[in-house]
């Protein structure tokens, strides 16, 4: 069998170089996309549920409202952590 010329082994070699570095450049456009997608749908689930007026843009009340529901989501997160902590405390006590 005869062996393959230098400049074809450099071809092949570029050719594989290239491919690795496509891919994935690829695969991280496709990832975006799909995160500005989700991001896309957060926001407007969020002017669903806080824009009371309807106007398209969060007024500071409906900031405000927003901000006292993520706090009141944290803290209910909070006491549901800290009751598992105390629970498995308990555990290891038996």
């Amino acid at each position: 069998m005869k062996k393959p010329s230098p400049q074809l082994v450099a071809v092949i070699s570029l050719f594989t170089l290239v491919c690795t570095m496509v891919v994935p450049a690829v695969r991280a456009d496709e990832k975006s996309e799909a995160a500005a997608t989700r991001k896309a749908q957060r926001e407007a689930e969020v002017l669903k549920k806080y824009d009371a007026n309807q106007d398209g843009k969060l007024d500071d009340t409906e900031k405000a409202a927003k901000k006292a529901d993520k706090e009141k989501a944290k803290a209910e997160r909070d006491a549901k952590k800290k009751e598992r902590a105390e629970k498995k405390a308990d555990d290891a006590q038996k």
